[in-house]
């Protein structure tokens, strides 16, 4: 399987290129044409590197040899869509400068829509409703016969990941409404919507999927039901991670660090309300 990756001709030079192109249009942006946007700041070295990280998570997925091996293996199937809808997400918006997304809550139309899409209530039945009815066995096996309509389901669920994140790691300070403690029950929420799909998977004692109904040829490593089995588990388990390891971000380096600072500036300002006593002069 190792010399598969290390192989060039099983990367995708078409994806390689599109991926290639989405970068140089960030750094155009970001860069040269900056001066366009109001208030634009240059990213910050943290920004720019999520933002690559994101873009070498969606060629890893869909450009490398993973892609293959996802025709082959369901377990690997599950692996790339956990990283493409719950791992890649929170690195882009990470890597959006707040500057940059909000135009396009000022489009007409596409403004209007965007923002739905976004609505916390909205985001979190769309996507999981979306994870779900992708893998009815019926719509499975359907979109794994059609390219074209894989690649379509492919793209809604990747707004819809975009979508579920923005509220959690919104980049557009006026539109980070949601307080840090309803941002980790909301994660929460997001997590247990998932799970009866993945513990379907996981437990089940029978093959779903047509795709995956005989053993792999290429990789005769694993039964077809187990690796469905372990595709379920794989998935439930980045999910938790991924998840997991979010609301610790928000609890310790955004919660705290606010309370801190209110407990800082309330101790300035009662320091500074703070009556001074004058000397009594004494009598002569």
């Amino acid at each position: 399987m190792m010399e598969m990756f290390l192989h060039p001709a099983n990367y995708s030079i078409s994806l390689n290129l599109s991926v290639l192109l989405v970068i140089g249009l960030y750094l155009l942006f970001t860069g040269p044409l900056r001066n366009r946007f109001p208030d634009a700041e240059p990213p910050s070295i943290r920004q720019l590197s999520y933002f690559l990280t994101g873009a070498l998570i969606f060629y890893f997925s869909l450009g490398s040899p993973m892609e293959m091996i996802g025709h082959e293996l369901f377990s690997i199937h599950m692996v790339q869509m956990s990283l493409l809808f719950i791992v890649m997400p929170p690195f882009l918006l990470m890597g959006l400068p707040g500057w940059l997304v909000a135009p396009v809550f000022r489009l007409k139309g596409v403004g209007k829509l965007a923002k739905i899409l976004v609505h916390p209530v909205f985001s979190t039945f769309f996507f999981n409703g979306m994870i779900w009815l992708y893998h009815i066995p019926w719509v499975f096996d359907r979109l794994m016969e059609i390219p074209a309509l894989h690649t379509g389901a492919r793209a809604l669920l990747l707004i819809g990941g975009m979508a579920m994140w923005f509220s959690v790691l919104c980049p557009v300070p006026e539109m980070d409404k949601m307080s840090e403690l309803k941002k980790m029950g909301y994660l929460y929420a997001n997590g247990m919507l998932l799970t009866p799909a993945c513990v379907m998977i996981a437990f089940s004692d029978t093959t779903f999927f047509a795709l995956f109904h005989e053993q792999s040829q290429m990789f005769p490593i694993l039964s077809p039901l187990h690796d469905q089995q372990l595709g379920g588990v794989l998935m439930k388990i980045i999910q938790e991670i991924v998840y997991v390891a979010v609301i610790v971000y928000i609890f310790f380096f955004q919660w705290v660090r606010k309370e801190r600072e209110k407990d800082r500036r309330e101790a300035e300002e009662s320091a500074g309300n703070h009556p001074v006593s004058q000397p009594v002069s004494e009598s002569l």
